[in-house]
């Protein structure tokens, strides 16, 4: 069947996804090797417990027919749709004024990739007969397979730059071709855990302006960051009078660690967010209802997290309340429900115990990663080498000396198979077999974001697996 879609590393991925994802083959497994549990070193999520006080606020909050007697609409439901904004208002230090128009919440970030990408070649057809979209290598493969399955021409751009896995931003604007409509990047990089800086991205959004170009930007694991401040793209594109031209997507799977719940939302250009709703009518035309409750949550309650870490002002907190209820207002007639629900969650929020929760799980999961990070650099998996410089996120990707010359696709495929190991190698970021087999050493990702003792009996089942595999 002609079902494929025209990117190879998304296709790479479904084909390591058919075996060390299957059912069939898991079960095989355990057969095989009873009491030995499979360990997913690769799986890209948050594998930790989710904050309690998150998952039970939400649960208490889906129970209002707010959430559940109706349909919300193309755009999401308003309640999450104005969290989000308030959010990114007062986090953009007053550069940033956004409104529920601004806002469509989806069933994930791969929703609003895929709804992004359509959209933007609908857009990009008006200037060029094959628009073409920029792609970092090495990139997850979800941006450059909705891209490519919307229509365009992804051209993948990979870097020479000492020290760096991701091209600079100079490599990007350089290999752009001038059919480029779209430029993609993500805050943390998907593999490498690497970050353009504030420069770089003033410099991206400058060429971006003057050349007419869509940047598309993926925040799913800014959130997690123990590394510093993150650069604010919507504040920095704003000050370069630029605003229209940045879409951002993000949703809570990995920075909450609940990627079951499938919340996730995209910004924009209110004349943009109109015409992508009428496109998810038809594909999604509801919001999982639990997400509103839950943005509504955690949007406020990040903020508050913030500030008594000294990432925002005191005040932002209170700032982003008054605005919240400023935005909602005007829907208090014609929205039953929506004064108890916001109401409920105010009370939630002048809790300095439900604050403190989040700061609490949120600083916890700051220093797993730090242990696991510590864990590599000490050599527990002494076969892996050239893992980029942590800067916050849990996402590395690593070189295997040992294995240079194996076929990344068949090699993956054993450590699954004899030694239940889940990985996931380097042509699924990007290019080819060929293309990484020229490049030399063997490359995987690894994603630690998981409990010290499982990562740590992870390393040390991978180290045994590379030199049994490679003698």
């Amino acid at each position: 069947m002609g079902t494929s879609i025209p990117f190879a590393p998304w296709n790479f991925m479904l084909d390591v996804d058919g075996v060390n994802y299957a059912l069939p083959e898991q079960a095989a497994y355990a057969r095989r090797h009873p009491g030995s549990e499979i360990l997913n070193l690769s799986s890209g999520i948050n594998a930790l417990r989710p904050p309690d006080v998150l998952v039970d606020t939400v649960v208490t909050c889906a129970r209002d027919p707010l959430f559940w007697h109706d349909y919300d609409g193309p755009e999401g439901h308003l309640v999450g749709r104005a969290a989000v904004a308030a959010y990114e208002t007062v986090r953009g230090g007053g550069t940033v004024a956004l409104g529920p128009s601004h806002v469509l919440v989806t069933a994930g970030a791969s929703a609003a990739l895929a709804l992004a990408a359509r959209g933007l070649h609908e857009l990009a057809r008006v200037r060029a007969a094959r628009p073409v979209a920029l792609l970092p290598v090495p990139t997850f493969p979800l941006a450059g397979a909705a891209l490519a399955d919307a229509g365009f021409t992804v051209e993948e751009v990979a870097g020479d730059a000492p020290g760096s896995r991701v091209p600079t931003v100079a490599e990007l604007i350089a290999a752009a071709p001038p059919e480029t409509s779209v430029v993609y990047v993500n805050t943390f990089n998907n593999p490498t855990g690497e970050r353009y800086e504030d420069a770089a991205l003033r410099i991206l959004v400058r060429w971006a302006r003057d050349h007419e170009v869509h940047i598309l930007h993926d925040t799913v694991s800014s959130d997690v960051c123990a590394s510093g401040e993150l650069p604010l793209l919507p504040a920095i594109a704003a000050a370069e009078g630029y605003a229209a031209g940045l879409i951002t997507v993000s949703s809570l799977s990995k920075v909450r660690a609940v990627p079951g719940f499938r919340i996730g939302w995209l910004v924009a250009d209110p004349s943009l967010v109109g015409e992508l709703a009428r496109l998810n009518e038809l594909g999604a035309p509801s919001s999982p209802g639990i997400a509103a409750p839950a943005l509504l949550l955690d949007r406020m309650t990040t903020l508050a997290v913030d500030a008594a870490e000294g990432r925002c002002p005191a005040d932002a907190p209170r700032r982003a309340q008054e605005l919240l209820a400023a935005l909602l207002e005007p829907y208090r007639t014609v929205t039953p429900g929506l004064e108890e629900v916001t109401a409920a969650v105010a009370g939630a929020l002048g809790s300095e115990e439900t604050v403190e929760r989040l700061r609490s799980w949120r600083a916890e999961l700051r220093s797993t990663l730090a242990e696991n990070v510590a864990l590599l650099a000490e050599g527990v998996g002494g076969e892996l080498t050239e893992a980029p410089a942590w800067r916050g996120d849990f996402n590395t990707f690593v070189g295997i000396p040992a294995l240079a010359g194996r076929n990344h696709l068949d090699l993956c495929h054993r450590l699954f198979r004899e030694f239940g190991l889940q990985t996931l190698p380097a042509p699924a970021f990007g290019r080819d077999e060929p293309w990484w087999a020229r490049r030399g050493t063997y490359r995987t990702r690894l994603s630690f974001a998981l409990p010290t003792s499982r990562w740590a009996a992870g390393l040390r089942r991978l180290d045994r697996a590379v030199k049994e595999l490679s003698r």
